[in-house]
């Protein structure tokens, strides 16, 4: 059995290129050393893909777009896997976002000089009012999203007199994205409309700027206030997930609420969220997180909560026939 096992391990094969995630922007340097010939290209890939993942859209390249799937997040380089090479857009936004109800032209650089703006961004504009003309969609739903790992002072004024004429327009640095990622990976049900209630606050934090340090401090407030909100929103939807995945590793269907804190303290996703959340009463967080969202059937005893684990194919009928209900309405 060992010897099956091991012969299985020596089969799988790691893809040439591994789809990046929003870790690597906090270690960026780390992730383009790979790509030591083709940097600004990978982060073009980056960026592309990091959005996919905070959206939960398919990511598509060049190489693979699928013009079928309305919502997706198509990056417009392509990927050589013969020669492990990647190449940059050749025209246009580096990546578009087909989100429910809005779209994102994103534009990314490696670029930190003053030629940021000429050389980098300046033409997104263009692209900007090429894409609303060709879609023929309503400017408000469009955003124009400039991402680096530091944004220049001409850049901010830039896009800053564009904002002010009625442009969507989003500048950010790679660890204010990052911030966003992680938020939308401790919480897998945030909704677009929670999304585009960040990006309309991004676009205000531009628009009523009065110089780009003060922009700079603002805008990562407005993040962080938003990941709060968020993760206090969806508090239930944490706490029931997690301690659904404690009463599982417990091995019993029926567990009593100090168990499952005993697993969620070794928990290293579990204890990040409580640092950002501040605290708070724990045992009434797992018991409204467990029943709000139908994870398991209180029992009641003396001493604790005790709670028995809904079985997955249950909870996912439940689930279905509450999707077709919110579809019924909606023919």
């Amino acid at each position: 059995m060992a010897e099956e096992k091991n012969q299985n391990k020596q089969k799988i094969k790691k893809p040439l290129f591994m789809l990046p995630s929003p870790s690597n922007l906090i270690s960026l340097k780390q992730y383009l050393k790979r790509y030591s010939k083709c940097q600004p290209a990978a982060f073009e890939y980056l960026i592309g893909s990091v959005f996919s993942q905070i959206l939960y859209l398919p990511f598509h390249s060049k190489d693979s777009e699928d013009n079928t799937v309305t919502h997706r997040v198509i990056w417009y380089g392509s990927i050589n896997k013969r020669n492990k090479t990647i190449s940059k857009s050749p025209f246009g936004p580096d990546s578009v976002c087909f989100a429910y109800g809005f779209y994102l032209l994103i534009e990314s650089t490696l670029r930190d000089g003053a030629n940021q703006w000429r050389k980098e961004f300046v033409e997104s504009l263009t692209h900007y009012d090429n894409f609303i003309t060709n879609k023929n969609v309503d400017k408000k739903d469009v955003y124009v999203v400039l991402v680096a790992p530091r944004l220049h002072r001409d850049t901010y004024t830039g896009f800053k007199q564009k904002a002010n004429e009625g442009c969507n327009i989003l500048v950010l640095e790679s660890s204010c994205l990052a911030k966003i990622g992680d938020t939308t990976k401790i919480i897998p049900t945030v909704r677009h409309l929670d999304l585009r209630h960040l990006f309309n606050d991004m676009v205000r934090t531009l628009r009523d700027s009065t110089s780009f340090d003060r922009f700079r401090g603002d805008l990562n407030k407005s993040i962080s206030g938003w990941q709060k909100d968020v993760l206090k929103r969806e508090r239930t939807v944490f706490f029931g997930l997690r301690a659904y995945e404690a009463i599982k590793k417990a091995g019993r269907n029926i567990v009593g609420t100090s168990d499952i804190l005993l697993k969620l303290h070794r928990d290293s996703k579990f204890n990040h969220y409580i640092k950002i959340l501040g605290g708070g009463d724990l045992t009434t967080y797992i018991r409204e997180g467990l029943l709000t969202e139908r994870l398991a059937h209180l029992i009641s005893t003396p001493s604790e909560d005790v709670f028995c684990r809904i079985h997955s194919a249950d909870f996912r009928a439940r689930g279905l026939r509450l999707i077709r209900a919110v579809e019924d309405v909606n023919v």
